[in-house]
């Protein structure tokens, strides 16, 4: 009940939100009050209907104005309402504020790393505790019981800014795909040795024409297959980073494979596991929705940001993190994009709770 009533605090709370920002910002001759009522249906429809993706692209229009880069569109654009004669000042100023705050690179790496804590404690309590042999009553992750190994990933990424390398057949490999895929690969090995078969299932979306994506699964399913995975073993969804749909069709494949039972008979201790190769900066929401659906994980976090790239201190190699870079606005944009997906993922239910931090039962 508690949970619930979060919930649709929450929902108001986000939908006053979004009308003041309309009403402040929006002169009130282009705001009628249909489009009140639109947006106000639009949000109760994300409520009623979980499992409608249309809200999720409504909610990251609603949500705009709530990330740095909407937020000084949004100013600037109010700045110049009454014409470039009058441009107003103190939202000129605002908006130049959030620009160079979320741009420095002292500022997203400390926020990106306060999100990945939780992450990197839970391995390195677990590394203490287990340095030879885990102690009696402290349990290891299940890795006989894996079933599948998932992947997450945005798309098979043929772009210049993607390009890890080239096949001979002039296929982009997506750099930030490849090492979770050799990863993955390391990963079944292990399960293997310890007794298990598990699938590796993909989610990366190959996007483009049939031909081109054909040739973009073939060139991920060849890196497995390079480093030790059976073909027959190699599944693909076109999920991408869409967790809660990859959680979906996880549990559909696994119990047509018959891997996993029916969510009404299963059994956390016995049941397999699922090992989830994911952003740290994205476990916790993944690993969550998972759990939520009645799976087990065993976490497997990739892509850490928060690693200190100097050692000693020398004040002059210090100098960039103080300098605005695009980089650096990018890393602030994802974190607060993780923190507006997440809040959007408790409020479709698809989260246990409104607390995002690492659940300390999900095995690493």
């Amino acid at each position: 009940m508690l949970v619930l009533l979060t919930r649709v605090l929450l929902w108001a709370t986000i939908g006053l939100l979004v009308w003041y920002i309309l009403t402040k910002i929006i002169p009130q001759k282009y705001l009628t009050w249909f489009g009140g009522v639109v947006v106000l249906t639009l949000i109760v429809a994300s409520f009623a209907d979980p499992n409608d993706e249309t809200i999720g692209t409504i909610w990251r229009l609603l949500s705009l104005p709530l990330t740095p880069l909407g937020a000084t569109i949004l100013l600037l654009g109010s700045a110049i309402s009454d014409g470039v004669g009058k441009v107003k000042g103190q939202q000129v100023a605002a908006a130049l504020a959030i620009l160079v705050i979320t741009s420095l690179p002292i500022f997203s790496r400390y926020i990106v790393a306060r999100s990945e804590l939780e992450v990197q404690q839970a391995f390195a309590e677990r590394a203490a505790l287990c340095a030879e042999v885990c102690p009696a009553g402290l349990e290891g992750p299940r890795t006989d019981l894996t079933g599948a190994i998932v992947v997450l990933g945005d798309d098979a990424g043929d772009t210049t800014a993607s390009v890890a390398f080239q096949s001979a057949s002039d296929q982009a490999y997506n750099s930030t795909l490849v090492p979770r895929l050799i990863y993955a690969s390391q990963l079944y090995a292990e399960a293997r040795q310890a007794g298990a078969n598990p699938f590796v299932i993909v989610t990366a979306d190959p996007g483009g024409t049939n031909e081109a994506s054909q040739a973009k699964r073939q060139n991920i399913r060849t890196v497995l297959i390079n480093n030790g995975v059976p073909a027959e073993n190699i599944s693909f969804e076109s999920t991408g980073l869409n967790v809660h749909s990859t959680a979906e069709r996880v549990d559909r494949f696994l119990r047509n494979q018959q891997v996993l039972p029916p969510r009404n008979n299963r059994d956390e201790p016995t049941d397999p596991r699922i090992m989830l190769v994911a952003p740290a900066m994205t476990m916790t929401r993944s690993a969550l929705t998972f759990e939520n659906m009645d799976m087990q994980v065993i976490a497997k976090p990739t892509d850490f940001y928060s690693v200190d790239r100097w050692s000693g201190d020398d004040t002059f190699s210090r100098l960039p993190d103080i300098i605005p870079n695009v980089d650096a606005l990018q890393l602030t944009s994802r974190y607060w994009d993780e923190v507006l997906t997440s809040t959007y993922y408790f409020l479709r239910g698809w989260l246990p709770d409104f607390d995002f931090g690492w659940d300390p039962n999900i095995e690493v």
